[in-house]
């Protein structure tokens, strides 16, 4: 296609190296076959010059907008992803600083413990609350503002003179997160359909993980690279730049998103939700610490009527049609049903598996936080491919990919514990990666289709509140998998130093993760393979 400018002169809109070729080209606007808008078109049968404009046909017009559509669409994933990768990423990074916040702030071991499950139990106690206020409020308002806190927080944490301020300001992570990350999966549930919606999905999936198994590497990078003698501070101060861009394009690429019929807050639901929360991990979390007194004991017993009470009381609301914080309808649903508890499986494992393997490389192995960190990197490795295969596979072979996910996981599992027995404590790096890649490819088609299976046969208007119960199981399975993995491991080490009692103490651990896994492998069959592929027909239309 040809124009000529106000000096006369021909530019070829397909070749010609101008800015403002450029910017035709860039914008879509000659896809079409005819350039929207001419500037001084010369008329070589007259002596005038024409300045009309040319305006594109209807289909021209259509086809751009939809290019521009497309464009913005996969722009509003980027930024969100941004947001579940930050929140994902502050769960692990921690734990590679830890040693160093110790002797730094003269943190106890109660303190270290705090400053990984202040975190994790603010941010499942209002996950769910969180997604409702996306659906009531406003997806980006409520996405932007918990980035903003998020980032304020993560400067806060960075500065921390004391143990008891680095709490809090993780405490305030764990908000700011909680906002965050359940806008999510809602934005990709109204913005996408369609195949497309199963590529967002795995690719969130693929972030999720990805986020999980880069903490422990970037946090290892940066306590050995101690950026200007900061120590430990640069695995929070990371999150600054990150989340001042992420705020400013947010503002630009998203926009209002919301049920169109507001629902209102149900506040009985949240105090029951958060008491079952707050009696299930804090236990959990510090019981080992505290040498589990009696009414820490007496409170997590406590947790389970609440739980029943909660359930109890959301049913009659959902019943009497009212705005439950969480609709028992959508549990009628097989794949939510039964997706929930595998997610749950799957996080406790892979959360209960990374906290261990750091606690056993470091201090029974003498690893450096780098080399520590690269370990993560191989699992890195199995779980991305595994990640991006795993949408595509689920479409031809059903919850077989599955299936395969928690053979894989066990395989490599099983591979671990084989390698422990033949190199004991002269293990290296290249003996440990074959397992932890298999074990990342096993993880990775355990998450990516999962995550597609639960939340294809969800309506867009219950988007948030089936987003806010997914995201909170992320975080109750990654709360409990620390904590109940790390009270078994120091309860197998029984105060031992050597490292001997090291890999003995792992080698004891690794069966009960064994033990998760053939239990999602057996739960994936409750999945029924016909209505699967009915759900997965209808995501695709």
């Amino acid at each position: 296609m040809e124009w000529l400018d106000k000096k006369g002169i021909s530019h070829q809109v397909t070749s010609c190296p101008c800015r403002r070729c450029h910017l035709f080209r860039l914008v879509g606007l000659v896809s079409g076959g005819n350039l929207a808008e001419r500037e001084s078109r010369l008329d070589r049968g007259s002596p005038k010059i024409s300045t009309e404009l040319e305006l594109p046909q209807p289909a021209i017009a259509a086809e751009t907008a939809t290019a521009l559509a497309l464009h913005r669409r996969w722009l509003i994933l980027g930024v969100v992803l941004v947001g579940s990768f930050m929140a994902i990423l502050d769960v692990f990074i921690v734990t590679q600083g830890l040693p160093s916040i110790k002797t730094s702030l003269g943190a106890g071991v109660a303190d270290l413990e705090l400053v990984v499950s202040a975190y994790s139990l603010v941010y499942a106690v209002f996950l769910i609350t969180g997604g409702r206020l996306g659906d009531i409020l406003d997806r980006k308002r409520i996405f932007l503002f918990g980035m903003t806190v998020f980032t304020v927080a993560s400067a806060l944490a960075g500065y921390a003179p004391s143990a008891v301020f680095l709490i809090g300001a993780r405490a305030l992570q764990g908000l700011g997160a909680a906002l965050m990350y359940p806008q999510v999966l809602s934005i990709i549930q109204v913005t996408f359909k369609g195949s497309e919606r199963s590529l967002a999905l795995g690719l969130f999936a693929a972030i999720s993980g990805i986020g999980a198994i880069t903490g422990n590497i970037v946090g290892g990078l940066l306590i050995q690279l101690n950026l200007a003698g900061l120590s430990w501070r640069p695995i929070f101060l990371v999150n600054l730049p990150i989340g001042i861009i992420g705020v400013l394009a947010g503002f630009l690429v998203l926009h209002p998103s919301r049920t169109e019929r507001a629902p209102k807050l149900d506040l009985p639901g949240v105090g029951l939700i958060s008491l079952f929360l707050v009696s299930l991990v804090l236990p959990l979390a510090e019981g080992q610490q505290t040498g589990w007194p009696n009414w820490m004991i007496m409170l997590l017993i406590l947790s389970f009527p609440v739980l029943a009470l909660f359930v109890v009381y959301e049913r009659k609301r959902t019943k009497n049609g009212e705005d439950p914080l969480v609709d028992m309808d959508l549990f009628k649903h097989r794949s939510f049903a039964v997706g929930i508890p595998l997610t749950l499986l799957y996080y406790v494992t892979a959360s209960g598996l990374f906290f261990t393997l750091v606690l056993f490389l470091q201090s029974g192995l003498g690893f450096s936080p780098i080399i520590s960190g690269l370990s993560f990197a191989q699992l890195n490795i199995g779980f991305i491919t595994a990640s991006l295969l795993g949408p595509r596979l689920i479409r031809s072979f059903g919850n077989r990919v599955l299936s395969l996910a928690y053979i894989l996981q066990t395989a490599g599992l099983g591979w671990i514990i084989l390698t422990l027995n033949s190199y004991g404590a002269s293990l290296t790096l290249y003996e440990l990666s074959p397992p932890l890649i298999v074990f990342g490819a096993g993880a990775g088609f355990a998450l990516s289709p999962l995550l597609g299976v639960i939340l294809s046969g969800v309506p867009s208007r219950e988007a948030g509140e089936a987003s806010g119960v997914v995201s909170t199981s992320f975080q109750i399975g990654n709360t409990v998998g620390i904590s109940l993995f790390g009270l078994l491991y120091y309860r197998f080490l029984n105060g031992q130093q050597s490292p001997t009692s090291y890999i003995d103490a792992f080698k004891t651990t690794v069966p009960f993760f064994v033990i998760l896994s053939v239990a999602g492998f057996l739960l994936v069959f409750l999945l029924s393979q016909h209505r699967e592929r009915q759900i997965i027909h209808r995501l695709e239309a």
